[in-house]
């Protein structure tokens, strides 16, 4: 089994909205931690997600993750991540990523978004 190397929780912090050049909806939300996490120190990102012009209400797709964070130490991280989204409720979405970060290396995160709450949270593993 992969090593939990942390867990988080981050706050909704608002949506930008794009068309790609196949007339399909880009969203990108930003995402904040409330104070440092641990291994990642104060976290800052963007979720992107594509919603497809003609069913833009599917109950899955792909998402990817830009991200980074300020360590107590004064360093700095920085993050990929791809994967899965599915409804998980009316309201509720579970994430599958996989990706790398500057600081532990590859990386797997298992999560789970509050639609209603505005909450993302989950578990970093060593991949």
């Amino acid at each position: 089994m992969a090593e939990k190397i942390a867990d988080f929780e981050l706050k909704h912090k608002g949506s930008s909205f794009s068309r790609d050049g196949d007339d399909n909806l880009v969203e990108k939300s930003n995402w904040e931690s409330e104070g440092d996490m641990e291994i990642y120190g104060a976290v800052y990102g963007s979720l992107t997600v594509t919603w497809n012009i003609n069913d833009p209400d599917v109950d899955s797709g792909e998402i990817s993750w830009a991200g980074e964070g300020f360590l107590p130490d004064g360093s700095r991280v920085i993050g990929f991540q791809e994967g899965t989204w599915k409804k998980d409720g009316k309201h509720e979405w579970e994430l599958s990523m996989r990706g790398r970060d500057s600081k532990e290396g590859n990386i797997t995160t298992e999560s789970h978004i509050s639609l209603e709450t505005l909450t993302w949270s989950g578990s970093v593993f060593r991949a």
